[in-house]
């Protein structure tokens, strides 16, 4: 039996055309993915804390969309296809809040919440949306917003301002200026009421205090509160000098005063004082005279509703110098105006008599003497029939039916009570 003859070996060539032809095909099958069928992911977000970028992953599960992680976890990318879908979805989500919760807390009410349960809400509503306009800010990583809210007092004394307290982190590179700063201060300021900005502490992440120190005194030129209410007392008190003396020399006139304290120094009274300082007075000044003497100017406005004639003015000025102690050489000045007067007014306006002859007293219109009236006929008319209803209890319950000679004497007893009643009527017509 002969052996088979061996088929021949292929050539080398043809192994190296079919080793050729499949790579050439890997290839195109590659450059074809990659041009056709490969999905080209953009960034949806970056620089994200892991907090932050939980809350985007969690969002993007729930709505099945694909992403990849990259920096750590600080960088998330979607499809390119969905990213703007995908964007304007989580900016609509709670992820976009980062954490924080801010007035959508009170999107969904609870009518069984207690008062003090709602301002507790309204506070974190407040803090978290607070914290949202910070951190968008450019160079801010992270800020915390804390608030005291005390509550509203009813006397002036008890009550107590807010304050807040801020503490701001900022990117690797930029810095927390000056002008940055009080930009914050005057955000959480104007959010909040009846807080004033030197309420507002901002801290950086440290737990340096980088905001300026609150002015504890006062600056040059401005009040305190003690220093309004003592000015206030003492115009307060020259005001009631000045009108007493008008209205013991001018009875019946009606007229304003405003009092106005200048310091020495400061521009002429005879201005409208708008923009000066005011002062208070010196220490040991007495409103008598004794002691030291004032430091401060005066200026009285003398308002009426009609003009006055230069008599009267001169009768009104000699009032107010003498009960005041205006001197024109230290500056203090009296003029008078015409306008409305904030007063009551319980008759007419009248004609204003003149007060300059001081000694010709006005004449007294005599007062007419009055006239007595006699009441009415049906008065007397109701009150005789009252005393005989009383009569006829009185005689007829008491002792059972009257005689006929008490009868006879009640009815001369109540023909007189009528008569008199006729009279008394025929009087008084």
């Amino acid at each position: 039996m002969e052996n088979p003859v061996p088929a021949p070996a292929a050539p080398r060539g043809q192994l190296y055309l079919l080793g050729g032809v499949f790579a050439l095909v890997l290839l195109l099958l590659a450059i074809g993915y990659f041009l056709f069928l490969r999905t080209d992911y953009a960034v949806l977000a970056q620089g994200l804390r892991p907090t932050d970028a939980s809350a985007i992953v969690a969002e993007l599960d729930k709505r099945g969309v694909p992403y990849r992680l990259r920096d750590g976890g600080a960088t998330i990318l979607v499809p390119e296809g969905q990213a703007d879908a995908t964007r304007v979805a989580i900016a609509g989500s709670d992820a976009a809040a980062r954490g924080q919760i801010g007035f959508e807390l009170f999107n969904k009410s609870d009518m069984g919440l207690t008062n003090f349960a709602q301002k507790i809400n309204y506070q974190r509503a407040l803090q978290g949306e607070l914290v949202r306009t910070i951190t968008a800010m450019e160079g801010v990583e992270t800020a915390r917003v804390h608030l005291a809210l005390p509550e509203k007092a009813l006397f002036r004394g008890d009550r107590v301002e807010p304050k807040a307290a801020v503490t701001v982190t900022m990117k690797p590179g930029q810095t927390a200026d000056p002008a940055r700063v009080a930009g914050i201060q005057q955000l959480v300021a104007a959010a909040v009421p009846d807080l004033p900005q030197s309420k507002v502490v901002v801290l950086d992440a440290a737990g340096h205090v980088i905001s300026p120190a609150p002015v504890v005194e006062s600056a040059p030129g401005a009040e305190r509160p003690a220093d309004i209410e003592e000015r206030g007392a003492v115009e307060n008190y020259y005001r009631a000098r000045a009108r007493g003396a008008v209205e013991r020399q001018m009875p019946g006139v009606r007229f304003a005063l405003r009092v106005l304290l200048f310091p020495n120094g400061a521009a002429s009274a005879g201005g409208t004082g708008d923009g000066e300082p005011a002062t208070v007075p010196a220490a040991g000044w007495t409103p008598s005279g004794d002691g030291a003497a004032r430091n401060f100017r005066l200026r009285i406005l003398f308002i009426s509703e009609t003009p006055i004639n230069p008599e009267d003015q001169q009768v009104a000025r000699g009032a107010i110098v003498q009960a005041t102690g205006l001197n024109d050489q230290a500056g203090d000045s009296l003029s008078f105006e015409i306008g409305p007067i904030d007063q009551p007014v319980s008759a007419p306006p009248v004609a204003q008599p003149s007060y300059a002859a001081a000694s010709a007293p006005a004449a007294t219109a005599p007062v007419p003497a009055q006239v007595f009236a006699w009441p009415p006929i049906w008065l007397w008319i109701v009150a005789g029939i009252a005393m005989a209803a009383v009569l006829v209890w009185r005689f007829g319950g008491s002792r059972g039916r009257m005689s006929g000679e008490e009868q006879e004497a009640f009815a001369q007893r109540l023909r007189r009570q009528l008569n008199m009643t006729e009279e008394a009527g025929d009087a008084a017509a």
